[in-house]
């Protein structure tokens, strides 16, 4: 009969400390956050400023900044979600199984979601009107522009490991993963703005990771209002 043992790993994928990295990016989210309203509080006086929601990827806050023909762009909020859990389990091969630990064997069990996965979004814009929407409604314009972004995420795995010469199964229970990640993104969207202060949208955005999974690309997008003063 095989013997189970309960062990922790010699080594995981992420070498730094885990709790200082995590301070450092909140850190600097906090950074980002706070220069952005402040930008964008001083932008009001211009009237041409607008905040809402929008629900997609991510879902949570929007801030923009008319500038003309252009404008400047900032989301924040929950990201991830078009994904579901067969990201958990793909990342898990990828992370593990291709580290080489020399494990003879590696079997993925379980996953426990932590903390919501978290995004910030900031996009340069080019918009135009749309010739033959004007009316007394409203117009229609569309744009396009590029940005980057960054996410956050703690959650952690279950799964076991067999060593070469031994036959027993090591299990790990509960390993925390911290997530970060960093990319570069195009969007491409419509906004119809109506004569009133407000306006809705539409957009789809596709990243591409930088950090820490280079050459990943991700699909996202959004619907959403916002209220322009």
């Amino acid at each position: 009969m095989k013997n189970f043992i309960f062990k922790k790993p010699y080594k995981f994928y992420l070498c730094c400390d885990k709790h200082n990295l995590k301070n450092k990016f909140k850190s600097y989210m906090k950074k980002l956050l706070v220069t952005a309203l402040i930008f964008l509080s001083v932008s009001a006086y211009s009237q041409n400023f607008g905040v809402g929601f929008r629900f997609g990827d991510p879902s949570g806050i929007t801030l923009k900044k008319y500038l003309g023909d252009k404008a400047l762009e900032i989301s924040f909020g929950r990201t991830g979600i078009f994904y579901g859990n067969n990201w958990y389990y793909n990342n898990f091969d990828h992370w593990y199984k291709h580290k080489h630990y020399n494990y003879e064997d590696l079997q993925y069990l379980n996953f426990y979601h932590l903390s919501p996965p978290l995004g910030l979004q900031v996009h340069y814009l080019y918009q135009k009107g749309i010739k033959g929407t004007d009316s007394d409604v409203g117009v229609l314009d569309w744009y396009i522009g590029f940005g980057g972004q960054l996410s956050f995420q703690n959650y952690s795995y279950d799964y076991r490991y067999k060593i070469a010469g031994d036959p027993d199964w090591y299990y790990v229970t509960k390993e925390r993963v911290t997530d970060i990640g960093i990319g570069a993104d195009g969007v491409i969207g419509l906004e119809y703005k109506f004569i009133a202060p407000f306006a809705i949208f539409l957009d789809f955005t596709l990243d591409m990771e930088i950090y820490d999974d280079p050459f990943l690309f991700w699909g996202q997008g959004g619907i959403g209002a916002r209220y322009n003063f």
